[in-house]
């Protein structure tokens, strides 16, 4: 073996002992935020209490407060406790919530009783809550930063998603029929797209209303042949009644419904949480 190979070879197993090594502290920061939630859902248990479901979009906010922190960008404390509930109700009917943080310990049982010899954490995790979210960040120095977010919201009915789109689509062409227009053909293509950009919404991947210029919902135009095209969406609605009647009340939305259009899909997609994200799209074929 040549020099230049030897020299990319030994590049390629510092890279991949680099990489093993940060999935190795991923993978325990990961046990670590798991091992926190068991004990305070142990400690709640005792106590006559129910468990804490995790939640995504919980664990999301308090990993990145704790990342902040580690990083130095934020003090160590409750800053911006406000804006990480705010952005949580985007997602969560949420009632109440609260937030423990703590630092420089090594292990989830020294973390743990720690904030039970606390009264106000103490308070926050046996509180009346039924969700919550755990995150751990280390700094550069090796120490750990904790965030745990409680959250109450409300259940959420489950929905099925083919029956709700087969009843909103024969609610809209039944109102369009008392109009003399013709009933919307679903399409397999454009329901696709409905249903993904649901989905999005549903993740967080993008934000609740009418997509973007950029979207690819917006190349359906084109690759359908169609000449006109525009969506309405519906978001925290648990029937297609509830659906139809909200965008009934809206002349906008009302005036797309009772549109010159021929073809449409429908998506719903219900989140983790339980809340429902509706897409229609309406298409005019030539």
């Amino acid at each position: 073996m040549n020099k230049r190979n030897v020299l990319a070879f030994l590049v390629a197993v510092l890279f991949s002992g680099l990489l093993s090594a940060q999935n190795d502290g991923e993978q325990n920061i990961l046990q670590l935020e798991n091992e926190v939630h068991r004990l305070v859902n142990a400690h709640r248990k005792s106590i006559g209490l129910g468990e804490l479901v995790p939640n995504s979009y919980i664990r999301k906010e308090a990993y990145q407060h704790s990342l902040n922190m580690a990083e130095g960008k934020v003090p160590f404390s409750h800053k911006g406790f406000e804006e990480r509930f705010e952005r949580l109700s985007g997602f969560l009917d949420i009632t109440s919530g609260a937030e423990n943080v703590a630092n420089g310990y090594n292990s989830a049982q020294d973390i743990v009783d720690g904030w039970l010899l606390s009264p106000g954490h103490k308070k926050n995790i046996e509180g009346d809550f039924n969700l919550t979210g755990i995150g751990i960040a280390k700094a550069p120095n090796g120490t750990y930063f904790y965030t745990q977010i409680f959250v109450k919201s409300q259940e959420r009915p489950k929905i099925v998603a083919s029956d709700f789109e087969s009843e909103l689509l024969g609610l809209i062409n039944e109102h369009r029929k008392g109009l003399g227009l013709s009933a919307l053909k679903s399409n397999d293509i454009v329901k696709a797209e409905a249903v993904n950009y649901s989905r999005q919404m549903a993740s967080g991947r993008a934000p609740i209303g009418p997509p973007g210029y950029d979207n690819p919902m917006k190349a359906l135009l084109s690759k359908m042949n169609a000449v006109a095209m525009t969506e309405i969406i519906a978001y925290n609605y648990y029937t297609a009644k509830e659906v139809f009647n909200s965008w009934m009340a809206s002349t906008k939305q009302r005036e797309t419904i009772e549109g010159s259009f021929d073809l449409t899909g429908i998506g719903v997609v219900q989140s983790a949480d339980g809340k429902v994200f509706v897409t229609q799209i309406f298409l005019l074929s030539r």
